[in-house]
């Protein structure tokens, strides 16, 4: 969907586009419902790099964040497919869909 102009250029800021996660997950759900509302994230690695599944794996990244929270690990990590990140779809275009990234989710 279109970004808000109210949301931090810093995410997603070569593109108008910006995609909505929908979790499965107990912990990522529970902090939303805590904020009472969405939550605006990025993604645990740096483009291209394989997903992180538990904190210690980014751990390069952490002097640059405001914030880290450990919610415990995602997926199996013995499963290559968990790597993979999600699914993505552009469904910016009415009627139309196109898949931009394969993946496990």
């Amino acid at each position: 969907m279109e970004r808000s102009e109210e949301l931090n250029k810093d995410l997603n800021p070569f593109t108008r586009l910006v995609g909505i996660r929908i979790p499965d997950h107990a912990f990522m759900l529970d902090l939303a419902q805590m904020f009472g509302g969405p939550l605006a994230l990025t993604s645990a690695n740096l483009s291209s790099q394989a997903s992180s599944l538990s904190v210690e794996e980014f751990q390069d990244l952490w002097p640059h964040l405001s914030l880290v929270i450990d919610g415990g690990p995602i997926g199996d990590s013995q499963s290559p497919e968990c790597r993979l990140g999600s699914t993505v779809v552009d469904l910016s275009v009415p009627g139309k869909f196109g898949i931009i990234r394969p993946g496990c989710a």
